[in-house]
């Protein structure tokens, strides 16, 4: 009971800890690679985790609409 418990912890940790990759992929985010690439070399310091979960849910600019 014990190894089943612990394999549900390390696969919610590990859901946790590429929520923003998962975040970036399914927004269609424009910088999703550089995303993935920051959440699985710099996430597992909380500062990186952050910084790809600030860049997944940011929302874009939207370009100023041109007078008709």
């Amino acid at each position: 009971m014990d190894s089943l418990l612990t394999v549900l912890v390390v696969v919610a940790l590990g859901v946790v800890y590429l929520l923003p990759s998962y975040l970036a992929f399914a927004r269609d985010a424009k910088d999703r690679w550089l995303i993935l690439l920051i959440n699985v070399v710099f996430g597992a310091s909380l500062i990186g985790w952050g910084v790809a979960l600030y860049m997944a849910t940011r929302t874009p600019k939207r370009a100023k609409q041109l007078a008709q």
